[in-house]
């Protein structure tokens, strides 16, 4: 492979922006990398934020992997934070970059450009941001300022817009601090990707904490007198708050694309082949900004998850520097931890594995996570989702107050490798009281599935 000095930038600076050029300096120590990030930090874990908030973790310095200056010294890229990137001009292979602190635009050149701009909060009014007690969880600016709001105003009553992932997990940070918690959610149950078993678990599990759980609520305004907000109004009533949090999703952040002529897919992300490259020449896309392949249904998805993010970074740093490197896709594994419960997905959920065209079967069984006479033993709930033609898992659902995230690691790796239930049930599992019955409740499911498939 020739290495040639060339001149390469990166928009984004969180997680596929840095994995990519740290990887591609590594294979070409020739490429000249610049990272641009509009934001103060680069580099951190975006999904530990709630735990910080939550005081889990007492440091927010202890999410931040590379501080710029740790970066630019240890990967060789030149980093620029607080440098916003307004326009991309693909005909002349340039940018036009903003010094945000000395409000200075100017012209930067390109061979080779990678957009990494991440996703962005939705919210119906972006006014909504600017109150003083309304925030969202994007960005780590974000929850420090959440986090020191929290100590000087000391709310007593919250209200979480959105009963996802970001949702779920900022209810537990909140319950510590704030005795007085409501989730307003515009479906009927939370966690709208798990099956409504699950749903019904991790609504029973809300309530045991006392966090107030109120569906049918889609948000339609939220009032805002003096800078604070105080009521929000949905659908299905009108509540009062002192603090709210906006949980509602993330969307691609892809105007920059978009305002470039770059393609975007029906849900918004920037369109790739396996390589992160763009339809623009020179120019490649990773992470939460882009679609994504689901290997399962053979359709793009939008998948904002961090540790996908960093692979697909790789991935367009592997290239970037002329190598040849593709990025198969994703089966779509996923767990959050909500109070004493791990709660995990994999796959395809039944209604999606239906309008993909599966003939879906499905088992749901109630197993232990450990021998029953060991002490600790908790129950595990697993629900397969299967194709009755090719007899293949495509899908499951695991809750458990202890083994489900692991399990569903196991379950994602016989997903991707298009196994079938019997050969799920054939696999060999460990046997030890302490981990897991002589049936570890995988077998369990797979045996139970075998029975529904014939």
């Amino acid at each position: 492979m020739k290495k040639t000095s060339k001149n390469i930038v990166i928009i984004g600076g969180v997680a596929a922006g840095p994995a990519a050029a740290a990887k591609a300096k590594r294979i070409n120590p020739d490429l000249n990398i610049t990272l641009f990030e509009q934001g103060e930090f680069i580099s951190y874990g975006t999904c530990s934020m709630p735990y910080y908030v939550g005081d889990v973790i007492p440091d927010y310095q202890s999410i931040i992997t590379f501080t710029p200056e740790e970066f630019q010294k240890k990967k060789g890229c030149a980093v620029r934070t607080l440098h916003r990137v307004d326009e991309i001009l693909p005909h002349r292979k340039k940018i036009i970059v903003t010094d945000i602190k000395k409000n200075k635009s100017s012209e930067l050149p390109y061979d080779q450009l990678l957009i990494a701009t991440g996703a962005r909060a939705r919210m119906p009014n972006p006014a909504w941001i600017n109150a003083r007690n309304v925030f969202s969880i994007k960005h780590l600016r974000d929850s420090i300022a959440l986090k020191e709001h929290i100590a000087l105003h000391r709310p007593q009553k919250a209200l979480i817009l959105g009963g996802g992932f970001i949702g779920l997990e900022m209810a537990e940070a909140l319950s510590k601090s704030c005795p007085d918690i409501t989730i307003l959610h515009r479906s009927p149950l939370p966690m709208t990707t798990m099956e409504v078993e699950s749903q019904k678990i991790i609504l029973d599990e809300l309530k045991r904490h006392r966090i107030r759980f109120i569906g049918n609520a889609p948000v339609s305004d939220i009032q805002i007198k003096d800078g604070l907000a105080t009521e929000v109004v949905t659908t299905n009533g009108i509540f009062e708050a002192d603090l709210i949090i906006l949980a509602m999703g993330f969307e691609p952040n892809t105007t920059i694309a978009k305002n470039a002529r770059i393609r975007c897919g029906a849900s918004g992300g920037i369109v790739v082949d396996s390589h992160m490259r763009t339809n623009v020449d020179n120019i490649y896309a990773a992470g939460a900004c882009t679609e994504i392949r689901n290997i399962i249904s053979n359709k793009p998805i939008y998948l904002p998850l961090g540790h996908i993010a960093n692979k697909m970074g790789w991935i367009a740093g592997e290239n970037i520097a002329g190598e040849s490197s593709e990025f198969p896709g994703v089966v779509r594994t996923a767990a959050v931890k909500i109070f004493d419960l791990e709660a995990a997905s994999v796959g395809l959920r039944s209604a999606e594995a239906e309008l993909s065209g599966f003939r879906v079967v499905t088992e749901s069984v109630m197993a232990y996570s450990r021998s029953k006479s060991y002490p600790g033993a908790k129950p595990i709930f697993i629900k397969f989702i299967m194709d009755k033609l090719t007899k293949r898992l495509i899908g499951a659902d695991l809750i458990a107050e202890e083994g489900a995230a692991s399990r569903a690691n196991i379950l994602s790796v016989a997903i991707q490798n298009q196994m079938n239930v019997s050969d799920i049930s054939r696999l060999d599992l460990l046997y030890s009281p302490p981990f897991s019955p002589v049936w570890d409740p995988i077998l369990v499911a797979a045996n139970r599935s075998l029975k529904k498939l014939s």
